[in-house]
């Protein structure tokens, strides 16, 4: 990339286009790295709350659990119908009930809370701009969209940060002029 835009652009531009490459990295691998342990974190709560409820497998179950939560809004619902057909076969009918109900509190308790704050912190977003940004990314542009959310919003703050930064030091130049 850096030779391409070395042959295309002037010296100032490609600075800031390779500028803003290396940031949108840090972006994306922050979020990523975020995502994942989000994942263990719900994978070890899930653990925890199947070895209370004496779930056969529990252990494997809150693997998947965890894992396929990376999948955004469908991972987590087949991880929960999985674990209880799985319980159900293995554990009985209400076993599985209680299993459903305890994961799906679980599960909204983390898509609510955890994952926000986790992603937030990581991100320096507020929580609140995540779930809207999820929210209104996945009305539009579907699973993709609840996906490219996080890191498009925390790209925008720092475009957005950068010009403000820009502004403010054009304007006290100008100031310092008059």
């Amino acid at each position: 990339m850096g030779k391409v835009n070395k042959a295309i652009f002037k010296e100032k531009t490609n600075k800031s286009i390779t500028k803003y490459f290396i940031r949108s990295n840090e972006v994306f691998f922050k979020f990523v790295s975020s995502q994942v342990i989000d994942a263990i974190v719900l994978g070890i709560l899930a653990g925890i709350i199947m070895w209370i409820m004496g779930i056969k497998y529990g252990a494997l179950l809150a693997l998947m659990i965890g894992l396929f939560n990376m999948i955004p809004v469908l991972g987590s619902i087949i991880a929960t119908i999985l674990a209880a057909l799985i319980t159900l076969l293995t554990g009985g009918i209400p076993q599985a009930l209680w299993l459903l109900l305890v994961i799906t509190i679980l599960q909204q308790i983390d898509a609510n809370v955890i994952n926000p704050r986790l992603v937030g912190g990581a991100l320096k977003i507020s929580p609140i701009l995540i779930i809207f940004a999820v929210t209104v990314f996945g009305a539009y542009f579907g699973i993709l969209g609840m996906f490219l959310a996080v890191p498009i919003i925390a790209m925008a703050k720092i475009l957005l940060n950068d010009y403000l930064d820009y502004r403010i030091k054009m304007k006290e130049n100008r100031e310092e002029i008059d």
